[in-house]
């Protein structure tokens, strides 16, 4: 059998890519709950909204009947200029070592450089340092010329009991999660019980709030299906019958994100987005997720040649008080 009948590509149009990619989630313990099917139709239409043009390069690749590899991303043109990146998020990667061949990983990479070499801007990917390791993916660009910088995430261990995870949280905010509690009454709206009318009710609290349009109503609309798909949930708010606070939270089999939200500034001085997050957090256990990512931790000079904002530290140490520990990312880049 020659090598090149041993290797087997499932393309994202093919009809077992995205069970084999869950398989091979399940295998390696990490599943992104940014690269998801609807997750990825939601990334895709801020740079359509644009008039970029996108051609998917996602695949998974099979050696001799086992899937050892999988990769999400596309070729993404701005401004003339083609970028290898997941449309608006960074490129996936994952990998089950032990499969990986030294044939195999030839042929493989023989189509992963490919592509790289087809990308005339940058190369972008996000590594989540599966098991503690640099992915063979990272490794190839750093010896390319690529570089790496630590990101940071609070993260929410859902595999402890509720009490311990509510004993974690700042003790300031006990009091305040449960005035919303009370007065917000929040609820979780899943595939059975989201309307697109609600959803609209989210939008519109977002461009009150904004103060303007940030992005399309088609792109609400993909979110809106991800719910419908089971890839995600949205958490409202009502303080006298109007919605003053509206979460909407993405997740994998594995893990939670929490994604985009809204609240009234006017009435900022009450604590409206607490029992909010409290509420996602609670139901991303309750389906079985192991983790929740309450978002970036942010630190005072780091990156050094762009630290980040007041607001957005500000930001960060609001989403810090719901406890958890700080997990590494690392973002790799290579730029032609």
């Amino acid at each position: 059998m020659s090598n090149a009948s041993s290797a087997e590509w499932l393309f994202i149009d093919h009809p077992d890519f995205w069970s084999e990619l869950v398989c091979l989630e399940q295998l390696t313990g990490w599943a992104s709950p940014y690269h998801t099917a609807s997750s990825l139709k939601y990334y895709q239409q801020r740079p359509l909204d644009d008039g970029n043009t996108l051609q998917d390069c996602s695949f998974v690749f099979q050696w001799k009947g086992e899937t050892v590899a999988a990769f999400i991303g596309a070729l993404v043109t701005v401004n003339g200029i083609i970028n290898l990146r997941a449309y608006e998020m960074p490129c996936y990667w994952i990998e089950h070592p032990e499969r990986l061949s030294r044939k195999a990983t030839k042929i493989l990479f023989e189509r992963l450089e490919c592509l790289v070499n087809q990308a005339k801007g940058e190369v972008w990917l996000k590594d989540f340092l599966i098991n503690g390791e640099l992915s063979s993916l990272s490794q190839y660009l750093l010896l390319k010329g690529g570089t790496a910088g630590p990101r940071f995430s609070r993260v929410i261990d859902l595999q402890n009991d509720t009490a311990r995870i509510k004993n974690n949280i700042r003790k300031s905010y006990t009091s305040l999660v449960n005035w919303g509690l009370r007065e917000l009454k929040p609820t979780v709206f899943t595939a059975e019980t989201l309307s697109w009318r609600q959803m609209l009710e989210f939008r519109e609290l977002h461009i009150r709030e904004a103060g303007r349009v940030t992005r399309s109503s088609a792109s609400w609309h993909r979110q809106y299906e991800s719910v419908l798909k089971g890839e995600a949930f949205v958490v409202l708010g009502y303080l006298d019958n109007a919605l003053v606070s509206a979460g909407l939270f993405s997740c994998s089999q594995v893990a939670c994100y929490y994604g985009v939200s809204a609240s009234r500034r006017d009435l900022f001085k009450k604590p409206l987005f607490h029992a909010i997050l409290w509420t996602a957090i609670l139901h991303a256990k309750e389906r079985g997720c192991l983790w929740f990512e309450v978002g970036e931790q942010l630190f005072e000079n780091h990156p050094d040649k762009s630290p980040p904002t007041k607001k957005e530290l500000d930001i960060s140490l609001f989403k810090s008080g719901f406890g958890g520990g700080v997990r590494v990312y690392m973002d790799v880049l290579l730029n032609h």
